[in-house]
């Protein structure tokens, strides 16, 4: 997520795994034995191996057993600092009968950096192998597939069954996290909605801007993840800016007192957790399909949305926002000036 700090170390899908690098674990010494048709206790850990002491923030849990429907789990904790595990506990309650029994985690992290948040989902799978309950051993329930000499099962006590009340695994079982990009749209913390999204390696087009007045067509390269749009000159004519934003007559003249009124960086463009986002930095500032958004204020972008920096005249100068999807992924974002063009 400091993405302003690394460089951008981040993949197409918006992960860095140095930064977002969580585990999930059954705990060891977890109890093993309960009667059919009860329920089974599962005490966990999940923890943060981010190698930059960077903090997981766990903002949902939920599980759910076969195909049924996913149940919210309470935690009463959100912090993960790097390097810390915090416990959980989630409960199998439908082992009611011999055979496979499948229970599934679903894990909603964020990683926070100033204003700015990245959202994502892992889902873990534990299978549960039940024996009979009428055989003269108590069926078994393993966790995970793990083997028997690793102490990895649970025991659901049979008829016959002359094991201790009480027993316990030997070591912890770790569950691989597996990244969740349809439940990540579904909860909608990632995308635009649940089908379509905006890739960190969208094309960025720009029609309609004079010569060096906008950067050439592409993904955002630069070191923060971020456009800075303004009336300050952009990097290519030497400023700090990468688009520039200034006001032109009918006549195709420079309007000074009406460019005055965009702030040296007016506005800022980025793309998080798969969605456009306009970040307003002008204390005047700005508007978007006519609602106006004072400084600070954040903004979803989407398909045909007109940003307009001058609030008193929203007339004189528009940027149009046009999306090009491709399978549910908007490959190219292209930024229309809708004022009198600079020649």
């Amino acid at each position: 997520m400091a993405a302003e700090e690394c460089a951008g170390l981040l993949d197409d899908r918006g992960l860095c795994t140095v930064c977002v690098a969580p585990y999930l674990q059954v705990d060891a010494g977890a109890l093993t034995v309960a009667k059919v048709g009860g329920a089974v206790a599962l005490p966990m850990s999940i923890g943060n191996l981010s190698g930059v002491q960077r903090p997981l923030f766990v903002t949902g849990l939920w599980s759910r057993e076969a195909s049924g429907p996913w149940r919210e789990e309470s935690l009463g904790w959100e912090r993960l600092d790097a390097g810390e595990s915090r416990p959980l506990s989630i409960v199998a309650n439908q082992i009611e009968r011999a055979g496979a029994h499948g229970l599934q985690l679903l894990v909603a992290m964020a990683s926070r950096w100033r204003w700015r948040q990245e959202n994502f989902a892992f889902t873990a799978n534990l299978t549960l192998m039940v024996e009979d309950p009428n055989s003269e051993k108590g069926p078994v329930v393993n966790i995970g597939g793990e083997s028997a000499g690793h102490g990895n099962l649970v025991y659901i006590s049979g008829k016959n069954d002359a094991r201790p009340a009480i027993q316990q695994t030997d070591q912890a079982v770790a569950l691989p996290l597996v990244r969740a990009e349809r439940e990540e749209r579904r909860l909608g913390l990632r995308g635009i909605d649940a089908d379509n999204w905006v890739p960190r390696n969208a094309e960025f087009s720009w029609l309609g801007f004079g010569e060096g007045d906008a950067p050439f067509n592409g993904p955002i390269m630069t070191q923060d993840g971020m456009l800075a749009i303004g009336r300050s000159r952009t990097r290519r004519q030497g400023g700090d800016g990468d688009v520039r934003l200034l006001v032109f007559g009918a006549s195709d003249e420079l309007d000074e007192s009406a460019s005055l009124l965009i702030s040296r960086r007016h506005f800022e463009l980025y793309i998080e957790s798969d969605r456009l986002i306009l970040r307003v930095t002008a204390g005047s500032g700005l508007r978007v399909n006519a609602n106006a958004y004072g400084e600070g204020k954040i903004v979803r972008l989407a398909d045909g949305d007109v940003i307009a920096p001058l609030v008193s005249s929203p007339e004189r100068l528009g940027l149009r926002v046009s999306f090009r999807v491709e399978h549910g992924s908007a490959r190219q974002i292209i930024f229309q000036r809708l004022s009198q063009v600079r020649k």
